[in-house]
C-alpha cells in the first residue's frame, strides 16, 4: 500500500530531517519563516492553526510562538515523537495527533489556518485533502502551502537534465546529499507513483483550490530568495519554492 510506504519511509528519516530542522531554528531560516507566516495569517493572537505533515515540529513551534492555538499531524510516529521533544525543549505547548491529512478527526468550520510545507507534493488524493481543509476552515479561513515541483524532472527529460546539472554544481561547492543512496532511489520509486509529481504547480493546485470552493488564491512562486541559503537556492534553481494562500 502506498500510505504504508509513504509512512515507512519517513519514519526512517526522522532522525535525519529532525537535524536539518535543528539547524533550521538556529539561523537566519527561523526568522524568514516567521515573516512569511506573519505576512498571510496575520497578527491576531489566538487563531486555531493546523499544522499538517509537521515533521519534527518546525512550523508548530513557529506558529506556536506567534500565539496561535496549534494543533500538529502527522502520520508517521518518529516524526511525532521528535516533534514533541523539539516541543518541550522549546517550552511551547502544542497539540499533536497521528492522523491523514485527508481525514482530519476535527469538527467542520473549526479552523482559522491551515498549513503546510513540504507536504502536498506528497499525497496520493491532494483533491480529497483540499476538499477536507475548505470542510475544517472558517468561513474567514485560510490555507498556506509552501512546497515546490519537487519531481515534476521525473517525467521531462529537459528538466531532468537541468536538475541533474544543478545537483552536479552544488556537489562541486561542497554540497553532500543528507540521505543515502538507498533512501534516494526510494523517495524517487514513492515520487512515481504520486499524482502531484506529473503537474505543473502552482497552477494545478490554484485550479484546485477553485474547485473546491475557495473564493481567492494568492500565490508567491518563488520564495527561495527569502527561506533557502545560496548553496540551496543553487541547488533548487530548476524548481523554487512557492507558496499558495487560498482564502475560503
Amino acid at each position: 500500500m502506498l500510505e504504508q510506504r509513504i509512512e515507512t519511509y519517513w519514519d526512517g528519516r526522522a532522525d535525519s530531517y529532525n537535524e536539518v530542522v535543528q539547524r533550521e531554528m538556529a539561523c537566519r531560516k527561523k526568522q524568514a519563516w516567521e515573516s512569511l507566516l506573519r505576512k498571510y495569517a496575520g497578527e491576531q493572537d489566538n487563531l486555531r492553526v493546523l499544522d499538517v505533515g509537521t515533521g519534527p515540529g518546525f512550523f508548530a513551534i513557529l506558529l506556536s510562538g506567534l500565539n496561535y492555538s496549534v494543533t500538529a499531524i502527522d502520520k508517521c510516529e518518529e516524526m511525532l515523537r521528535q516533534a514533541r521533544k523539539n516541543t518541550a525543549l522549546a517550552g511551547k505547548t502544542i497539540k499533536f495527533l497521528k492522523a491523514d491529512a485527508h481525514a482530519v478527526d476535527l469538527p467542520d468550520g473549526s479552523l482559522d489556518l491551515i498549513v503546510s510545507r513540504n507536504v502536498t507534493w506528497l499525497l496520493p488524493n491532494p483533491l480529497e485533502v483540499y476538499q477536507e481543509w475548505y470542510r475544517l476552515l472558517k468561513p474567514t479561513g485560510k490555507v498556506l502551502v509552501f512546497d515546490a515541483n519537487w519531481h515534476l524532472h521525473l517525467s521531462d527529460p529537459e528538466l531532468q537534465a537541468e536538475h541533474d546539472r544543478y545537483v552536479a554544481l552544488a556537489m562541486a561547492k561542497g554540497y553532500r546529499h543528507n540521505t543515502s543512496p538507498a533512501q534516494q532511489q526510494e523517495n524517487e520509486a514513492i515520487a512515481r507513483k504520486l499524482p502531484l509529481t506529473y503537474e505543473k504547480r502552482p497552477l494545478w493546485d490554484e485550479q484546485a483550490f477553485r474547485r473546491c470552493g475557495f473564493q481567492q488564491v494568492v500565490i508567491e512562486e518563488n520564495i527561495s530568495p527569502l527561506v533557502h541559503d545560496e548553496m540551496e537556492q543553487l541547488l533548487y534553481t530548476p524548481t523554487p519554492m512557492f507558496v499558495i494562500c487560498a482564502s475560503k
